[in-house]
């Protein structure tokens, strides 16, 4: 390989580039070919793209040419031939082009050899991969400087570039001259994303943003979509929903080189993780990116000028073009009110969050311990710092239910925290050799292995991401003998000013029935089947949904807790429906709700002013549900809450 490095620094070569299709790739690629054209300034180079990576890498210094790729692979090969290459370095991945530049007779073949196509490159290079054989998540930016350095370029530069065409901003100001006389700020918005619609943010945000930097900063919006009619309906629906005038460039579509003039004139861009993104990068604009199901380390450029919004659900990032969840999880926990505190921060120029996460992280104390960092001072405090130390704690009081299993432990303890002046009250719930036949049915339900704890943890985090309030997480953990569970657990918050309904009800149902006592508890029994509507639209079910299970808080809000059983049916979801419902119906005490209520709880959760014939199947499924519970509780010698 010396020898190799030494003969092209030294000689004159006829090089052939072959860059990657994806034009945010593209973009990334242009430190390598910066590297590149500095240590082989008297060699031709030559970029083998399709049109759109050509015209957005034109004008550009790093090169002597361009081929655009013919129809078949064949006709590739004998279109290479004819130009006599030298070497042809390889930053596309696929297994065709090695193919190609082999056929044509390139005596000098540099690339990754992945996707099979190690025999026909002559210099190799081999992406990092994790233990279970992946690749390694790691910025293309970097990937491709790995090529520059192996044929010696100096890669200490990794700024991203793009030339600018002086006649691309006349013509862009002759296509929307309103940009030109605007007093505030130029915003460009960014709903598309050729990887799928995984990728891509809810156009009602994205509207809602619009609407905020308009109301706030007076700024010209402009929606930037490819010219591709999925996109340019995405870009019709956030017009429509803008309350302002929006340009939307879906109806007065721009050529690349006039987008280019277009972001250089920007004040902010806020995008999904798609290519329009590293063009802003490359202009040095200040941006915002929307990351959901791709790991933001792919595409890192560790630009000063980029606030980076991930959201990090427990189902991300899983690299899926289109979502398989019940519920667009990772997009959708991005509120409009966390992008445009972060357009603030940007426009205001003090930027001070280069990423947000749209929940918690947790850090990785020591092994099979995970905790929320803002309280791993208060947990230290209690020593509270492993797993074998949690399950050796016993400062606190037992929560332990008479028939509560012997694997299972519970646990209220105070943490100290630094920032407030009142002990935050926790709740530890410890799970230690559970019996096989339990960690089966877990497993079963939830289609794969997972610890008790986990069971608990990771649906609180889905829930919390769809916009349901569930406990805050603290800390959990979990450690396997082999095959099964030795032990978790799950340390969460409780959840403040808020008892659960079992326990307290809104003062209205205690108040005399005047007319204004009757419309809030009616309200409170919509806002409440709305509630459960919204939970049950997740997919989750409950599987415990009391009274006891949904708390309240002073400012009206709704939460969930003890999720330990909640999970995602593959099939009978209606059986799971009809049971949640039945555990709200026959924890409702006869003293507050009516047959009128309970019908009217049923409307709001259905969304309709009359039943339906399904409705009322359903209704009598809940109904011969409750009656079943109440018999076995009266054998047992319990109340009936529901039963006058």
């Amino acid at each position: 390989m010396r020898d190799t490095k030494h003969r092209m620094q030294n000689d004159k070569f006829d090089i052939l580039v072959w860059l990657p299709s994806p034009m945010g790739d593209a973009i990334l690629s242009t430190p390598a070919l910066r590297a590149i054209r500095r240590r082989f300034g008297s060699s031709k180079i030559t970029f083998f793209a399709n049109q759109v990576v050509r015209s957005v890498l034109t004008p550009c210094d790093f090169n002597d040419g361009w081929i655009e790729p013919a129809r078949n692979l064949i006709a590739i090969a004998a279109q290479l031939k004819a130009h006599k290459f030298t070497h042809a370095i390889l930053f596309k991945n696929s297994f065709a082009a090695a193919l190609a530049v082999f056929l044509a007779g390139i005596p000098r073949r540099i690339g990754y050899a992945r996707e099979m196509r190690g025999p026909l490159l002559t210099e190799k290079l081999y992406p990092p991969r994790l233990p279970n054989g992946k690749f390694k998540p790691a910025s293309m930016l970097d990937y491709y400087l790995a090529i520059a350095a192996r044929l010696g370029a100096e890669t200490t530069d990794r700024r991203v570039e793009l030339q600018m065409d002086a006649n691309d901003k006349r013509s862009l100001w002759a296509k929307l001259p309103e940009l030109a006389d605007h007093e505030g700020p130029i915003a460009v918005l960014v709903p598309g994303g050729a990887f799928g619609p995984s990728k891509c943010w809810p156009s009602e945000y994205f509207a809602e943003t619009a609407d905020w930097l308009i109301d706030n900063y007076n700024a010209a919006i402009v929606i930037s979509v490819a010219p591709d009619l999925l996109e340019k309906e995405t870009a019709g629906r956030i017009v429509d929903l803008s309350r302002h005038k929006l340009i939307n460039l879906g109806d007065r579509p721009v050529n690349l080189g006039e987008l280019k003039a277009l972001y250089s004139a920007a004040a902010l861009v806020i995008a999904n993780d798609t290519g329009p993104r590293h063009i802003a990068i490359a202009l040095n604009r200040r941006l915002i990116t929307l990351f959901g199901p791709n790991d933001p380390a792919w595409t890192e450029t560790d630009y000063e000028d980029e606030i980076q919004i991930v959201g990090n659900v427990p189902c991300a990032p899983c690299a899926k073009p289109t979502c398989k969840k019940p519920q667009h999880l990772c997009m959708e926990s991005i509120t409009p009110q966390t992008v445009c505190l972060a357009a603030k921060e940007l426009l205001d120029d003090r930027r001070n969050h280069p990423v947000i996460f749209t929940q918690p992280g947790f850090e990785k104390a020591c092994e099979s311990f995970f905790v929320n960092p803002e309280y791993k001072p208060a947990l230290s405090k209690l020593g509270l710092t492993s797993i074998d130390a949690v399950f050796s704690f016993h400062a606190g009081e037992s929560l332990n239910k008479q028939n509560l299993p012997v694997f299972r432990t519970r646990l209220q303890f105070q943490l100290e925290e630094p920032q407030s002046k009142s002990p935050t009250t926790a709740f530890l719930k410890r799970y230690e050799k559970p019996p096989i036949f339990v960690q089966l049915k877990n497993w079963l339900a939830h289609h794969r292995r997972k610890s008790c704890a986990a069971c608990e943890f990771e649906p609180i985090r889905e829930l919390s991401a769809a916009g349901i309030n569930t406990p805050n997480v603290i800390a959990y953990g979990e450690q396997w003998s082999a095959l099964f569970e030795n032990k978790s657990f799950i340390i969460t918050e409780k959840t403040p000013d808020a008892e659960a309904l079992e326990r307290r009800l809104p003062d209205c149902f205690n108040a005399p029935h005047t007319p204004q006592n009757l419309n809030l508890r009616r309200t409170f029994i919509a806002q409440l089947a709305a509630f459960v509507n919204k939970f049950h639209q997740t997919g989750y079910r409950h599987r415990d949904l009391y009274l006891s299970h949904i708390f309240h808080s002073d400012d009206g809000r709704f939460y969930l807790i003890d999720l330990a059983r909640a999970f995602i049916p593959k099939i009978l979801r209606r059986r799971f429906q009809i049971k949640d419902i039945a555990q709200i119906h026959y924890s409702s005490p006869a003293k507050y709700f009516s047959a009128s209520d309970r019908l009217r709880f049923y409307l709001a959760y259905a969304g309709r002013n009359k039943l339906t014939n399904n409705d009322k199947q359903l209704l009598r499924q809940v109904m011969a549900r409750a009656r079943q519970m109440a018999r076995h509780d009266r054998r047992h010698g319990r109340n009936v809450p529901f039963a006058r």
